[in-house]
């Protein structure tokens, strides 16, 4: 470990703030102007410069006023990063002492984050490790630090080579498994960090063991734990979903629903139907269904046909076929058979049958009888004249 009088670059070292896997950060100050800072130096025997200083290099570049500000790096007598110092506690320091936050607190809290990441990712810069433990609480606005692990987007991540890059707890499913790299990870760890913050436990639990169960569980929902509106509950479920393009399209739409900027309805509505129990009759009218309509018009065209057939046979005299008769003949191999030639002839269905089905028929006029010819006349008798 240095001593607090070495010098890396303009700053001199100061007191041992914290330490972590590959680095270390102290206490430190201008030479010249005396201006506070943090410095973050890198442990040669774990650490890789170039991708320390390409974090560095990364960080500088988002400018926002929830993301931690980095002023200078170098690799002088050692790579070292200077950043802005924030006198505070981190978010999982103040959530241990406190366990849960009321509802205002964690809106404010999550649209601050999710306004630092916004900016992170309109850089093409996703942070991969965002947790409680990086949001820093000093000062007016929460802070994002530890881009450590932050990669482009569209890189791989490192899980599939055996390395676990990140905190499991926070980790989204496709992280996990070796996916591609994509702000919807980082929409997963804010979720994780909202369900946190409202109910002062972690969504999934059981990682001792080694599993992971955001694998193959679903979330509880933030409203079965703690007393929060349903836009809220709604918006931290959306988060979690476990597929991607389920989750919030972007940092800056999760922002605006924590701010109540869209409408909490239309919110509370997406999720709904993502995680309410699919309706039985939706289910039934989206199942397969037997194209049975062609085999029955085929079996009206067979019945008129023959209707008009026996038409012709009895001497002009017209024949109708009841259409639910021929509806509900089985194939059309077997037509029903005709009606009695006596039968009188039924009108065609109208437009509105069907909502006329459970009338009852009309009465049919019996048909006409028929007239007996007029006996002849006899011939008039011969006379005998």
């Amino acid at each position: 470990m240095p001593s607090r009088s070495r010098n890396v670059g303009d700053y001199a070292l100061g007191a041992l703030l914290g330490r972590g896997a590959t680095s270390e950060v102290f206490e430190g100050s201008h030479l010249e102007r005396g201006d506070a800072v943090a410095i973050k130096l890198l442990r040669d025997e774990v650490g890789d410069p170039a991708e320390f200083l390409a974090e560095a290099a990364r960080t500088q570049a988002i400018r926002h006023p929830n993301v931690v500000r980095v002023i200078a790096f170098g690799a002088d007598d050692g790579c070292y990063v200077v950043m802005e110092r924030i006198d505070g506690e981190s978010l999982a320091a103040r959530l241990a002492r406190e366990g849960r936050l009321d509802e205002d607190e964690v809106r404010r809290l999550g649209a601050a984050i999710a306004d630092g990441m916004q900016a992170a990712h309109d850089r093409g810069i996703v942070h991969r490790d965002l947790k409680p433990a990086n949001v820093m609480l000093g000062g007016a606005q929460p802070k994002i630090v530890d881009f450590g692990i932050a990669k482009h987007l569209g890189a791989q991540s490192a899980v599939q080579t055996g390395r676990r890059i990140g905190t499991p707890a926070y980790m989204a499913p496709e992280q996990l498994t070796g996916g591609l790299i994509a702000p919807c990870v980082d929409v997963w760890a804010l979720g994780v960090i909202l369900f946190e913050a409202a109910t002062g436990r972690l969504p999934f639990e059981g990682y001792d063991d080694g599993r992971c169960p955001q694998l193959f569980e679903v979330a509880p929902r933030v409203a079965s734990l703690a007393r929060v509106s349903a836009a809220l509950d709604a918006l931290v479920a959306r988060c979690l979903q476990r597929e991607p393009g389920l989750r919030p399209a972007s940092m800056a739409d999760v922002a605006r629903a924590l701010r109540g900027e869209d409408d909490a309805e239309r919110i509370t509505q997406d999720a709904g139907a993502i995680f309410a129990a699919p309706d039985p009759a939706i289910v039934a009218a989206r199942a397969p269904r037997r194209r049975w309509w062609p085999i029955a018009a085929a079996v009206v065209a067979v019945a008129a046909l023959g209707g008009l057939a026996a038409a012709t046979m009895g001497g002009g005299r017209a024949v109708a076929v009841a259409p639910d008769a021929a509806v509900a003949a089985p194939s059309v191999d077997a037509a029903p058979p005709p009606p009695p030639l006596d039968a009188a002839p039924t009108p065609p269905p109208s437009p509105d049958a069907g909502a006329r089905r459970d009338r009852p028929p009309p009465k049919q006029k019996p048909p006409p009888r028929k007239r007996k010819p007029p006996p002849e006349k006899a011939p008039p008798r011969e006379t005998l004249d």
